[in-house]
């Protein structure tokens, strides 16, 4: 009977009774037992040991090959026949992780085989790492400032390394303005003018600012003076506020992933069937532990269905940041080493992300949904966007990704990439995908009035 019902890519639940089937899922739903040293079935009869053998009778993650359970067993049959719901079990396995995006074959002759793949990790080959440390300037300002407030006897030496640093990269920017033309970055390629004048001009503004703060003529450095003066560009030597590069500076570094992984997709369409893939988004964010758990909080996971062009479904996309791959440390969790992606993945490490992680939570939900097919679905309703979502923001206010950046930072649960990431991906689609004539805030839009560009530094 089961056979018969999973081959048809779908369950007709109605042939069984409801109170049945929710038992069946409220058991499997529950948290496994810890492993048993011995077989609760042959104890000396009691409670807990004949219903331990009743519960285990039923949960997948108790069963085996030698020792199957009911669980087990149809998530076997279930895959065998290619999955419970609409996506096929045997699709393209999307692993999307801390350093980058990779697609494996599904099938089962050649599964794990790598297909291709997209790094978006912290680089200074792909400009990542310049363009995060001009914008970090503005933020180490305002900590600054509080360490100033609080009279903390690091302030000085602080300041004063924080004006040699930015005064050698603004040196070695200046003696290197091809610099743009070695990076690994497309995208940066097309407007290498555009990019140098925003650098150029931000670095000489927190050089500025900072000598002025050393030498008092900053009066009354504080918070308020940072975003007053720089942040807002309230002091009239900045025709352009330091917010203008921050938000730039973020575009620039998720411009690069943006365009590469649209490129992927769209040079593989051919190949790969991109409505079976099977997405597992598991990337540690750093020690932002609360960060990117859901698609409205995960810029990276919600834009692959807009860089798809919709063949990628939010149902595709499971979410799963604290999975235990089989080469991570149970103690520290983590993430594989890169070279684990880079190559085709051994049996383990793909059974684990395609039948363990993937495949064992969408079964599950594509069982429920069909098991109380006579109970009403509750009704969700998506968020509404907010300031710096496209299409809801434009180019050039710049106020608004302000908003977006100050959000991120001060919700546990969202990504710092977040200021912009709702954002990029609709706008280049919007644009056909065409980077060379994107309106980019902060790089070639959102000027202030009468400001059509980057000035040349003062002397």
């Amino acid at each position: 009977m089961i056979a018969r019902i999973v081959s048809q890519r779908g369950f007709d639940m109605r042939l069984y009774s409801v109170p049945v089937l929710a038992l069946v899922l409220i058991l499997g739903l529950a948290l496994p037992l810890r492993a048993q040293s011995t077989d609760p079935c042959a104890a000396p009869p009691s409670v807990d040991s004949t219903f331990t053998c009743l519960f285990n009778i039923f949960p997948r993650s108790q069963g085996s090959a030698d020792n199957p359970s009911i669980g087990w067993a149809l998530a076997q049959v279930v895959a065998k026949n290619g999955g419970a719901g609409p996506i096929a079990s045997d699709g393209p396995l999307v692993i999307v992780n801390g350093y980058g995006v990779f697609v494996y074959d599904g099938k089962q002759a050649s599964a794990g085989k790598l297909l291709d793949h997209v790094l978006t990790r912290n680089d200074p080959a792909t400009g990542f790492v310049q363009a995060t440390a001009l914008s970090h300037i503005g933020p180490a300002l305002a900590y600054l400032a509080a360490l100033k407030a609080d009279n903390s006897p690091l302030f000085d030496k602080l300041l004063s390394d924080l004006e040699t640093r930015i005064a050698h990269a603004a040196s070695q920017l200046k003696l290197n303005p091809d610099w743009i033309s070695k990076l690994e970055a497309h995208s940066w390629k097309e407007r290498p003018d555009e990019i140098n004048a925003m650098m150029t001009y931000g670095m000489w503004m927190a050089l500025d600012y900072v000598q002025r703060v050393r030498t008092g003529k900053v009066k009354n450095f504080d918070a308020r003076s940072v975003a007053e003066d720089f942040y807002n560009g309230g002091d009239k030597r900045y025709e352009v506020p330091f917010n203008n590069v921050m938000i730039g500076t973020f575009m620039l570094a998720a411009l690069n992933s943006v365009q590469e992984l649209q490129m992927m997709i769209a040079n593989n369409s051919d190949t790969i069937n991109w409505a079976d893939a099977r997405v597992v988004v598991h990337m540690p964010i750093g020690t932002n532990y609360g960060a990117g758990l859901t698609l409205s909080t995960n810029q990276l996971a919600a834009a692959l269905p807009v860089l798809s062009d919709g063949k990628i479904g939010a149902e595709n996309i499971l979410i799963m940041p604290y999975a235990v791959a089989p080469c991570t440390k149970v103690s520290v969790i983590t993430q594989c080493p890169l070279e684990v992606f880079t190559s085709d993945l051994n049996a383990a490490t793909y059974g684990f992300y395609s039948q363990t992680a993937w495949l064992g939570v969408y079964n599950r939900t594509q069982i429920a949904r069909n098991a109380f097919y006579n109970v009403d679905d509750i009704e969700t309703v998506l968020s509404k966007q907010i300031p710096g979502d496209y299409p809801l923001t434009s180019a050039d206010d710049i106020d608004a990704f302000m908003m977006r950046l100050k959000y991120s930072l001060i919700n546990g649960d969202q990504l710092l990439s977040n200021s912009v990431g709702f954002w990029l991906p609709g706008a280049l689609k919007a644009n056909g995908w065409d980077t060379s004539t994107l309106k980019i805030p902060g790089v070639n839009a959102g000027f202030p009035k009468g400001v059509k560009r980057y000035p040349k530094p003062k002397s």
